[in-house]
């Protein structure tokens, strides 16, 4: 296997973590439709990854590269069941139900519901699944998406599993072909202006 090139992220990484996702999502279109302002896109977005980083990071599925972080990756691996959440963790959501995100993620239902729907009907069996993927603008070109996604393709190659991610991001498609993922659908979600790509990466 390659040498480990990215780094496991603790709770210590959390605030750089969600600063640098948050950037990274800035034009993405989900986010972008749920929430619709600019002007507090990222600021709110903060808010959400600093929780589900949080949950993620406790859950060992939250990975990082650069130092100072430039690139973060929720990974879930084949052994790894549903996210614990505890009640801790839980009250930081507080700060966004005081933002224009719950109402937007309500918006956003079918959406997400769409994604969720995908990913059983194409990963059904144990599988890696690359959940979030983010690398600041600044560092692009650099090769640290290719760190944060080689080594578990690699880990899956070994345990011959599939792996799984989906984007809403046409351009990201070629990014992950180029790593062997193969676009199995393209789902039009009525009204929204959101096409979700189902990515999945047969076993060798």
């Amino acid at each position: 296997m390659t040498a480990q090139v990215y780094r496991q992220l603790t709770l210590d990484d959390v605030e750089q973590a969600a600063q640098v996702i948050s950037l990274s999502f800035v034009e993405d279109p989900l986010v972008s439709f749920i929430l619709p302002s600019r002007a507090t896109r990222v600021s709110t977005m903060v808010k959400f990854f600093r929780l589900y980083g949080e949950i993620s990071i406790k859950n060992n599925r939250g990975f990082g590269v650069g130092e100072p972080l430039q690139g973060v990756a929720f990974w879930k691996t084949p052994d790894q069941g549903e996210l614990s959440i505890s009640i801790r963790s839980l009250g930081k959501f507080i700060p966004l139900l005081l933002t224009r995100y719950p109402i937007g993620a309500f918006r956003a239902g079918p959406i997400t519901k769409q994604i969720d729907m995908l990913h059983k009907k194409y990963a059904d069996r144990p599988h890696f699944y690359l959940d979030n993927l983010g690398v600041l603008a600044s560092a692009r070109g650099k090769g640290y998406s290719s760190k944060l996604i080689r080594p578990f393709l690699e880990m899956a190659d070994e345990q011959k599993v599939i792996t799984y991610t989906d984007t809403v991001t046409r351009a990201n498609v070629a990014l992950y072909e180029h790593f062997g993922f193969e676009c199995v659908e393209e789902s039009h979600i009525p009204s929204t202006g959101i096409t979700v790509f189902a990515l999945r990466r047969p076993v060798p």
